[in-house]
């Protein structure tokens, strides 16, 4: 989008501001992003008799007087009370299997959007993290490289941005995800992402160890985190999992679903447990050292 472009938007902004709602239009709050070329669209400005509410719309660029006029057909009202009221642990859990939660058919063909860069098949190709991680970072992290790598962009970098804009760009995306499922993700996308980096070493020698306390992880896998009840000492307990192994191949993968919970089963939730950041990464830690069969 070009400078000169987004400069005349205040044109269009102020006489809609008068125009389509009386002037009573706030726009302190609201942010601006481009579309494409030729659109603009504001997120966050409230109109005053809705004061839970935010709004936004689409700015058209007429070629014809050079400026930005709005399309009311766009616009869209956002209730923000839905996001206080969302659950930012069950926005994990969708984050990696939504089917596992809303109870939708699990998808078997590729998921249209899905690019074809990317080398997964059928279900596996509808998952977030599929495309932006198990760190949150897409193309910027784990899988850079590999048969992960698509060329997306991870979601950490916007999870600053505002809840309406989030909302709005997981609801563009076609997926049959209900409007709880896309608050519940847009409440995990702002508040639930940790930059893994910090706690599991990305390259080198050490690439993929996990930087936490083992011996306070063992605690917290044979007490207040519940792990060995059932994954056992060894972590072998359950024939489909072997603990140590997973969390030395893909920690990233292991700390999601330490945090989160894995969809699907009664694995409970670090999260939703109220253990802390470290903790948590103390448990995958220990995790780590568990045998390997």
């Amino acid at each position: 989008m070009k400078i000169s472009k987004l400069l005349v938007l205040v044109s269009a902004i102020i006489p809609f501001s008068k125009a389509a709602m009386a002037g009573e239009l706030d726009w302190s709050g609201a942010n601006i992003s481009p579309v494409n070329e030729m659109t603009i669209r504001a997120y966050g400005f409230k109109y005053n008799p809705t004061p839970d509410a935010t709004y936004s719309i689409d700015f058209i660029f007429d070629e014809a007087d050079r400026t930005f006029k709005p399309d009311m057909t766009t616009l869209m009202i956002i209730d923000n009370n839905h996001y206080a009221q969302a659950d930012m642990n069950r926005g994990g859990q969708l984050y990696d299997k939504w089917w596992k939660i809303n109870g939708e058919p699990q998808p078997t063909d590729i998921y249209e959007n899905y690019p074809q860069t990317g080398k997964q098949t059928g279900s596996d190709t509808w998952r977030c993290q599929t495309c932006h991680g198990w760190d949150y970072k897409g193309k910027e992290g784990v899988y850079e490289t590999g048969d992960n790598y698509t060329g997306i962009k991870g979601l950490y970098s916007v999870k600053d941005k505002s809840a309406a804009e989030i909302y709005e760009a997981i609801l563009a995306k076609g997926l049959p995800l209900s409007d709880q499922d896309i608050w519940d993700l847009t409440k995990f996308i702002k508040e639930g992402q940790i930059d893994m980096n910090k706690y599991i070493i990305f390259s080198g020698a050490q690439s993929k160890a996990a930087t936490g306390n083992a011996e306070n992880g063992r605690t917290l896998y044979e007490s207040r985190g519940r792990c060995i009840e059932c994954h056992g000492a060894d972590g072998n307990k359950k024939p489909e999992v072997a603990v140590g192994a997973a969390a030395r191949d893909n920690p990233w993968n292991i700390l999601h679903k330490i945090r989160f919970g894995n969809p699907g089963t009664q694995m409970p939730a670090a999260v939703k447990a109220g253990l802390t950041v470290q903790e948590q990464v103390d448990i995958l830690t220990y995790a780590q050292t568990l045998s390997k069969d």
